[in-house]
């Protein structure tokens, strides 16, 4: 074992020779990468959990932009909608252009209704 290099845990590439003993990644960009895998499994883990155990419509809900599913209180609030701050941005945009498109059509900025046209 002394002749072999040492690994990164991660990428598989060999430490440096000067990397304390109990070293396990190469870098930090190495360690933040399996840092993110381990909470998404152990995110994966809960909801599966939640399916077996029957309570998937108390804590695992779905984000309403993209459709995920996700566990609340699992790396989220017990009260969160969205999965993430992105889709939380991305339906607040959404929101304030369907905003401006009424705005534009009705010129003072009050809500209409589209109602069907009743043909006799």
């Amino acid at each position: 074992m002394a002749g072999r290099p040492r690994r990164c845990a991660r990428c598989w590439k060999p430490l440096r020779a000067t990397a304390r003993s109990d070293a396990r990644f190469c870098s930090q960009a190495c360690k933040a990468a399996e840092r993110r895998w381990r909470q998404h499994y152990l995110e994966a883990v809960a909801i599966g959990l939640w399916f077996t155990m029957g309570r998937e419509t108390e804590h695992v809900v779905r984000c309403p932009s993209c459709g995920r599913r996700f566990a609340l209180g699992h790396g989220h609030r017990r009260d969160s909608v969205y999965c993430s701050h992105s889709c939380r941005q991305s339906a607040y945009r959404a929101r304030h252009q369907a905003k401006r498109v009424r705005e534009d059509v009705t010129g003072d900025g009050s809500l209409y209704l589209l109602q069907p046209v009743d043909q006799h």
